[in-house]
């Protein structure tokens, strides 16, 4: 099941982009590895806008922006393999 998408893209009248990080069902936005996706495509939707003047990254959550990356994600890998294809899908 593919999770929720922790980001929302709006462009305001100005041409200033409002990138909004709210992870579903968590009480601090903590990143996590299928965000990579998500954040590509916006990323295309803003690149095809050629009106674009700024983008500005905000929280929904009240109390903070982001906390980190998910150590579970860590936890997770069982191998060094998978902890190293983790860490590329991260930097990329």
């Amino acid at each position: 099941m593919e999770m929720a998408s922790a980001f929302t893209l709006n462009v305001r009248l100005d041409n200033i982009a409002i990138i909004t990080i709210d992870v579903p069902d968590e009480k601090m936005n903590t990143l996590k590895a299928e965000f990579a996706s998500q954040v590509r495509a916006i990323i295309k939707q803003l690149r095809e806008n050629k009106e674009l003047r700024g983008v500005v990254f905000i929280s929904a959550k009240p109390d903070n922006f982001i906390a980190g990356a998910d150590i579970n994600m860590i936890g997770n890998c069982k191998t060094a393999q998978e902890a190293e294809a983790l860490r590329g899908r991260a930097n990329s």
